[in-house]
């Protein structure tokens, strides 16, 4: 099974509301992911770095929703390494910024095909300067 890294902008904008067209849109398509993943013939994967900032999360209440959703749909977590952070300080003095480094990189090492995030200008970065072999792309492009 093909493995897919998600960053945290794809677990947390389940709790983005029905803001507009495009957020609902995503936000059926995510859960369409979540939902498909065995039978699609991949895993989610994620890691320290979606846990990190999971945690920044100001308000309690959505915090605590976000980490049980994250728990909910993970098959498999990368850990945080040497080689990750090596590799991470190289993605960001290319340009990336930090936390897109470590995401990167966390899916680099795990041996994602995908990663899968809602960020537009982290997917621009990797695209126009292609950083890696793996595809950093929209929930929309899945």
């Amino acid at each position: 099974m093909d493995k897919v890294y998600i960053d945290n902008c794809f677990n947390s904008r389940l709790f983005d509301g029905d803001i507009s067209p495009k957020v609902k849109a995503q936000t059926a398509k995510i859960r369409h992911i979540i939902n498909n993943q065995i039978k699609g013939g991949y895993v989610i994967i994620g890691g320290f770095a979606v846990i990190a900032e999971i945690r920044k999360i100001p308000d309690d209440e959505l915090r605590r929703a976000a980490e049980r959703q994250y728990k909910q749909i993970i098959f498999d977590e990368v850990e945080l390494s040497a080689q990750i952070i090596t590799r991470a300080v190289s993605l960001n003095l290319m340009g990336l910024g930090k936390m897109d480094s470590f995401h990167l990189a966390a899916a680099e090492a795990a041996g994602a095909v995908i990663l899968i995030t809602t960020d537009e200008k982290f997917i621009r970065k990797c695209q126009n300067r292609n950083l890696t072999a793996v595809k950093v792309i929209n929930p929309m492009d899945f």
